[in-house]
């Protein structure tokens, strides 16, 4: 038995347990981590051993340290070892689209078939050295981790770092298993185990003090010192240059050239730096393999390893400064003169490591552009990143002119941008602008400032509008003869400059008019340029701005139009927005039969896409119709669907529409239990006007009156100067109802008077259904005794909320409209109120809202002047069951008495209340409020 082997019973036991559990389908995510020598790849193959001999088969994968390894690299093995399963790594290959989004498909995918190809007997991967694995691997590592429940799955990672993987270890299948170190009395059990003869009884201790109980430490020392306790060394490397000493020169020398290779080495390469043919160079690695320093694979002659990245890394550390950059410069020139594509990332790395003046740097910078591109064409965008860094770091001595450095640094902007490291690109794309000199100062200032778009948040925007304004002043105004070829250039820079001044508008609001100003100009630019690119961000920063009563039809317009623009290779969301801004306006002006169609086409886009962003648009699309259709439960599912998009996507703002979803729901059904965070702290340092609103209202319906009141309080000074957007009408409708219930009259006329001209529209749009304006004109003017107004406008909410199939809103119109009656109360008034309130009173218990029968069962009672205190405990308990429609032999059944006891408590109820018949019955119920 080995080191690894003493020791780890209880391991080994768990192991045991999740290879049994797999064959009755208790899929399991087992991460093994320890540090370097620790045992997790030799665990790792007992697990594999115990699986295969249970009939599962085994894939295998291995994260490597050297630059260059591409994407998914560990997974990849493990789908070309599972060819005999219908696996293929080109399952793994990353499509066109937006980055993100195209990642995401691969990754759901991949995932997808490897669940799929689990055979009965079940299925095990191991995935080793995962502490040098790149984000893609883990990302697809936690989407398998979080399907394992119901397959026959086990998936298997070790790693040093189990910090990197924490996404991974919150999964509900994840089981951690950290291996400690040996204790003395394991590593004597290994000693006497491995010892020939009598072992020291000082000896177990003295090798446990010096290895740190590390197995590998404790296999090595063992192995040097024979069991003689003399001379025993501090750290690995010395034990490594204790195996080095029982090779030849010839042997050491070509280790040398096999560390710089990397921890695995293709022989042909080997051959090839060396000049040695691979025939000589196998036999003289036969030293090393037999000293235990590499090994071979006998499936996979052509390539062979080293035993463990300590034991590279000590060959590498003890190389001459002058050997290392030489097997470097040898090894960069054998792969570049190589027939085979696809060594560009490690000729870089040779290349970065063999740069010593000025010549060789910049052979290593154009090595770092060439890795660049086969980065980019893989959509590799992390690693793009870095050999843009590497070859920023070699510009100095590479004697780049500030041009040249300011190109590179807006190429790792970029990739960082695409890579959805914002905050770097920023801050690289201003690095990048303040070195802009020469002829092409002009095309680097404004490719500066079309980096990063499509961003919220205060402070990115202020950069992305201080780059825009610096790329503006250098290509002037546009208007000049002479500008008409950059027509599409300068539309592009407005446009981008209207959408960062539109984001700092909600905070400053004076900067509103200076955005839509911009926007009008990149159109107008746009329109003369002709290209599509232009065309599609000027119409993005109109749309973004547009506001008013026109702005809804005006988005149906706009979306036809990028509709009729065709595909735009560098905006290939063009699609998903032509729908969105449909369905935007469909909603707005109630034409509910055309938004069904676009959400429709919105749905086959994104079947056809698979981007997480187009699924999350779908579910928010779907949860406003079923909004709009009071189907508040399938809502519900769809934002919570929408939520777990969000959070894998890690995108704040998809979070944010959730919690805004969800407050309206809660609001509307008066579901009022735990949300998950307290909305009152998180809105109390929130400056944005439609945060201030919708928490606002939330809190007040919910029975938190004072914290509902401090943050109105917040809001109302800003309404004045709120610039009319997207969110404009709903942060006024909300304070004008807010300002009703808390005795504001000069916010509730302003609202009114504000709101008169949507009279018509409706509040709705992908972001949801909150129903026709006509109702919180109804409430407002009702709030000023301007009951004929109220009357109208509630009247035609009702007819609007009818025509699109609208059963929640149209019970709050009926509501408020009951309402407005009674306050008016002239002839006919009460009857018709009455009316009212008992429609609405069954709709909202059919729907399930609470709020909303609650109030409207107070008022039936008010108006009605019904008195329950009449009715005995009995005959209360029987007047609910009559008003649900039942005979009285089930009531009878039900209470368990006879059934002419039954008809005897009817004829009293009906005596006492004064009904003429058992039909009455159930709207006397709701007017006293006997039901809630």
């Amino acid at each position: 038995m080995g080191p690894h082997l003493v020791g780890r019973r209880h391991e080994f036991g768990e192991l045991a347990r999740v290879v049994a559990g797999a064959a009755t389908g208790e899929g399991a995510l087992v991460v093994l981590s320890g540090e370097a020598g620790i045992g997790k790849s030799t665990t790792l193959s007992w697990l594999a051993e115990t699986a295969a001999a249970a009939g599962m088969p085994v894939l295998a994968g291995r994260a490597v340290a050297d630059e260059g390894a591409p994407a998914f690299w560990p997974w990849s093995r493990v789908f070309v070892a599972g060819g005999g399963l219908g696996l293929s790594p080109d399952l793994l290959e990353i499509g066109s689209g937006p980055p993100a989004q195209a990642r995401f498909v691969a990754i759901e995918r991949a995932a997808s078939a490897l669940l799929a190809a689990v055979p009965a007997t079940g299925l095990l991967v191991t995935l080793d050295d995962l502490q040098w694995a790149d984000e893609a691997t883990i990302q697809l590592l936690r989407r398998v981790g979080a399907d394992l429940s119901g397959a026959r799955l086990v998936v298997a990672a070790a790693t040093r770092d189990a910090a990197r993987l924490g996404t991974v270890l919150g999964l509900p299948a994840a089981r951690t298993l950290r291996l400690p170190p040996l204790t003395p009395a394991e590593v004597g059990d290994y000693l006497r185990a491995t010892v020939t003869g009598r072992v020291d009884p000082d000896l177990p201790g003295r090798v446990h003090r010096r290895s740190g109980g590390n197995p590998l430490f404790v296999r090595e020392i063992v192995r040097t010192i024979g069991g003689s306790g003399d001379g025993l060394p501090d750290s690995l490397r010395p034990l490594v240059g204790a195996r080095l000493a029982g090779v030849g020169a010839e042997c050491r020398a070509l280790l040398g050239a096999c560390s710089v290779i990397g921890e695995e080495f293709d022989v042909t390469l080997l051959a090839a730096a060396t000049g040695h043919e691979p025939d000589e160079v196998g036999g003289r690695l036969a030293e090393a393999v037999a000293g235990g320093i590499v090994a071979d694979n006998a499936d996979a002659p052509n390539r062979m390893r080293f035993t463990h990245a300590l034991v590279r890394q000590a060959v590498y550390d003890d190389l001459p400064r002058a050997d290392r950059i030489r097997w470097h410069r040898l090894v960069a020139d054998a792969l570049a003169g190589s027939p085979v594509p696809g060594h560009v990332a490690d000729v870089a790395r040779h290349r970065v490591r063999a740069a010593t003046d000025a010549s060789t740097c910049r052979t290593a910078v154009d090595a770092c552009r060439a890795a660049v591109d086969a980065a980019l064409r893989s959509l590799d965008h992390a690693d793009a990143a870095h050999w843009y860094r590497r070859a920023i770091e070699l510009a100095t001595g590479a004697g780049l002119d500030p041009a040249e450095v300011a190109d590179l640094l807006l190429g790792l902007a970029e990739a960082e941008y695409l890579d959805l490291r914002v905050a770097e690109a920023l801050r690289h794309c201003v690095a990048g602008a303040d070195l802009a000199t020469g002829p092409d100062r002009v095309g680097l200032l404004v490719r500066a400032a079309l980096v990063v778009r499509g961003v919220g948040g205060e402070e990115p925007n202020r950069v992305i509008a201080d780059l825009c304004s610096r790329a503006r002043a250098a290509l002037g105004d546009g208007t000049a003869d002479d500008d008409a070829g950059n027509a599409g250039t300068h539309a592009r820079v407005l446009a981008q400059h209207a959408m960062a001044l539109a984001q700092l508008a909600v905070t400053s609001p004076e900067l509103a008019e200076s955005a839509l100003t911009l926007s009008r100009r990149a159109m107008a630019l746009a329109d003369r340029d002709g290209g599509s690119t232009a065309l599609v961000d000027a119409l993005h920063a109109h749309e973004t701005l547009a506001g008013g009563p026109s702005s809804v039809a005006e988005r149906m317009d706009m979306g036809v139009r990028l509709r009729q623009l065709g595909p735009v290779p560098e905006r290939p969301e063009a699609p998903l927005w032509a729908h969105l801004w449909r369905i935007d306006g469909a909603l707005g002006v109630g034409a509910v039969a055309e938004a069904d169609r676009e959400i429709a086409g919105l749905a086959a886009l994104a079947e056809r896409l698979g981007w997480p962003v187009a699924r999350w648009h779908l579910l928010r699309v779907r949860a406003a119709r079923a909004m709009l259709a009071g189907r508040f439960a399938e809502a519900q599912r769809l934002v919570e669907d929408g939520k777990a998009l969000a959070e894998r996507c890690g995108d704040p703002s998809m979070q944010g529409q959730y919690i805004a979803y969800m407050l309206d729901i809660r609001r509307k059904t008066g579901d009022f239990g735990d949300v998950g965070f307290d909305v009152a702290a998180a809105a109390e340092s929130e400056p944005r006007p439609i945060v201030l609103a919708i928490a606002g209202e939330y809190l007040f319906a919910s029975g938190h009156t004072d914290a509902a009141r401090l943050l109105f309080a917040r809001l109302v000074p800003a309404l004045p100067d709120l610039p009319e957007d997207v969110r404009w009408p709903a942060i006024v409708g909300i304070a004008g109802e807010l300002a009703v219930a808390f005795g504001d009259a000069d916010t509730v006329s302003a609202s009114y008077r504000r709101l008169l001209p949507y009279a018509g529209l409706y509040l709705a749009s992908s972001y949801g259904y909150r129903g026709a304006f006509a109702r919180v004109l109804g409430v407002l003017a009702s709030a000023r005794s301007d009951h004929e107004a109220a009357i109208a406008h509630l009247t035609a909410a009702e007819e609007q909320e009818q025509r699109v199939g609208a059963p929640a809103e149209l019970a709050l119109a009926q509501l408020a409209h009951s309402h407005a009656r009674r306050s008016r109360n002239g002839r006919g008034d009460r009857e018709r109120a009455t009316e009212l309130a008992e429609r609405a009173a069954r709709a909202a218990r059919r729907l399930g809202m609470t709020p909303a029968l609650t109030t409207a069962t107070a008022l039936l009672r008010e108006l009605g002047g019904a008195d329950v205190d009449v009715l005995t405990a009995r005959e209360r308990e029987i007047t609910l069951l009559v008003a649900d429609g039942l005979a009285n032999r089930v009531i009878a059944e039900r209470l368990t008495v006879s059934e002419r006891t039954v008809e005897t408590h009817v004829r009293n109820i009906l005596t006492k209340l004064g009904l003429a018949n058992r039909t009455q019955v159930a709207a006397w119920t709701l007017r006293a409020g006997l039901r809630t």
